[in-house]
């Protein structure tokens, strides 16, 4: 499936869980596996001056980094190739993933207070936007690189086609892990009574959508001879799904990637985002 994957790593402790499960996969795909870090250039002329003094600390924490990755990449048995660049992380990462045309990047989650990510937004949330190759996004400890990484995986569709590319590849996953695969569909149940009566005579169009959605997922499963565990809830999708995935232990959420603009996306959050906050596992997405 990956051919050539990207890691990104900022020195944290979710980066180097992000690299375990970089080299996992690169192992059993026998990908070329780069790792890029970046340090950070202030934009204003004046701080430049100020961070002038951080430079060396920054590059002996980058030569840290490095070594410790090229130290884990040897233990597994993968090449890697390492990047240094200066600049800003989330366009320079997307840039240098576009260049390498990777098939994967992978990076691994930050904690941030749920104010912070809304007002802000998390860099994960603007790669996984502008990144034009799926994105994984590493949270726990991933299991050692020896033995097969996802044993059970949940995908979650909402029938657009970031959903089927999304399938696509928790199908090739399972197929090549022997994971047990459910996918869940979500009908969206609103909150405010007064739109009830409203959206009722959407139900039944609701409920069509979502039956054509299993039957064409349900036959991409028997294409690929995988076995499809098929799940429908009423509720909200953020909540049910992330739900969803810590009952059913899964080791992987596969998810489609929603276009909105920047300022939505600032303002209000995706659904992929919140998902790679609140989702205990990896959480993939692809658009």
């Amino acid at each position: 499936m990956f051919d050539k994957i990207l890691h990104a790593s900022d020195g944290s402790k979710h980066a180097f869980h992000a690299l375990t499960l970089a080299l996992a996969i690169a192992k059993q795909n026998k990908s070329e596996l780069h790792l890029v870090c970046v340090e950070e250039v202030p934009y204003l002329p004046e701080v430049v001056e100020e961070d002038r003094g951080a430079k060396e600390t920054a590059a002996r924490r980058i030569h840290g980094v490095l070594q410790r990755a090229c130290t884990m990449a040897e233990e597994c048995q993968v090449e890697l190739h390492t990047h240094v660049i200066a600049g800003h992380p989330v366009r320079d990462i997307v840039r240098l993933a576009a260049d390498l045309k990777a098939d994967l990047l992978v990076i691994g989650a930050r904690g941030h207070s749920a104010l912070y990510e809304r007002m802000i937004g998390s860099r994960a949330d603007r790669m996984m936007q502008l990144a034009q190759c799926p994105v994984l996004v590493a949270k726990l400890p991933a299991a050692n690189a020896a033995g097969p990484m996802f044993d059970k995986i949940l995908h979650a569709s909402d029938g657009s086609k970031p959903a089927f590319h999304a399938l696509t590849l928790a199908l090739a996953i399972a197929k090549q892990n022997k994971s047990q695969l459910h996918m869940v569909c979500v009908e969206e149940v609103p909150y405010l009574p007064e739109f009830v009566e409203e959206v009722r005579q959407a139900t039944g169009t609701a409920a069509r959508r979502i039956h054509g959605v299993l039957q064409r997922a349900r036959a991409m499963a028997e294409e690929c001879q995988v076995e499809l565990h098929t799940h429908v809830v009423a509720g909200h999708p953020v909540r049910d799904i992330v739900m969803l995935a810590a009952d059913l232990e899964v080791d992987l959420l596969a998810i489609g990637a929603r276009g909105h603009s920047a300022l939505y996306e600032r303002l209000i959050g995706s659904q992929a985002d919140r998902m790679m906050q609140l989702a205990q596992c990896p959480v993939l997405v692809a658009k």
